[in-house]
């Protein structure tokens, strides 16, 4: 009688683990509920893309030592058919490790203007009489063409007791909002090198004049152009001209309106 209940205890143990088992499996082998449609998975934000890089800007460009003078300039002269141009302005190698020079003659009255034209750049240069205390010429920015004498364009003034004005040439139809009168005239002697640096954005023009900033010129039509050096009468000497191209000014912020009451 006992071992009949032992047996019939250990045929219900084998029973009861081999029905866990079968359960066990049926329920791994069911494949998960499809999840419901607001349960999906959501999309990953895109990325945001950096801003593209700016362009890379050229470096500073030499306009006098770099290769043939003439591939760099143009010459324009009231006499332009009788006049030479190698005798008007005329390029001397320096000695040792000295920059090369430019000579102009000051006769016939014209400009030389570069190939290239130029909208936003700086222009630094260096300039000399040799021995006349009342010379003059100048520097035309944002010259434009039809070449003649005098084109449309933007004077600073070289000449001694005015050096730094700066205005739109005279009856060219050069506009701009203001003009550059420096107040107090600067001491410039003849036989010495004087530094000029013009920095040229968005239609404002800067002059710095032996690193004294003598004001700004603003709102220039044209805003865009050739460089010219002016033949006046007066021998006049240059060297280290450089121009290089800049990035445009960064547009003015707009000012924020203020908000009305009850606006959120």
């Amino acid at each position: 009688m006992i071992k009949r209940w032992s047996l019939l205890l250990l045929l219900m143990v084998v029973v009861s683990f081999l029905w866990g088992a079968e359960l066990s499996w049926a329920q791994s082998s069911t494949p998960p509920a499809a999840p419901a449609e607001n349960e999906k998975k959501k999309p990953e934000p895109e990325e945001k893309k950096a801003p593209p890089a700016p362009p890379s800007l050229p470096g500073p460009e030499k306009l006098l030592n770099g290769g043939n003078f003439w591939d760099h300039w143009k010459f324009v002269s009231e006499e332009a058919k009788e006049a030479n141009r190698n005798v008007t302005w005329k390029v001397v190698s320096g000695v040792k490790d000295q920059p090369s020079v430019l000579i102009c003659s000051g006769k016939p009255y014209g400009y030389i203007r570069t190939q290239k034209s130029y909208e936003n750049f700086q222009f630094s240069m260096e300039w000399m009489y040799p021995s006349d205390p009342n010379a003059n010429s100048g520097i035309l920015l944002f010259t434009t063409e039809p070449d003649k004498v005098w084109p449309k364009a933007f004077q600073v003034q070289l000449h001694r007791p005015e050096a730094g004005y700066v205005f739109p040439t005279p009856g060219s139809g050069a506009k701009s909002a203001n003009k550059l009168s420096p107040t107090t005239p600067l001491d410039l002697p003849v036989g010495k090198w004087h530094k000029c640096v013009l920095t040229c954005r968005s239609g404002n023009i800067s002059v710095m004049i032996n690193g004294l900033k003598l004001g700004e010129v603003t709102g220039c039509d044209p805003s865009k152009g050739a460089i010219a050096l002016q033949s006046e009468g007066s021998e006049i000497h240059f060297r280290n001209l450089v121009v290089e191209v800049l990035a445009p000014a960064p547009a003015p912020e707009s000012p924020t309106k203020p908000k009305k009451d009850g606006e959120s």
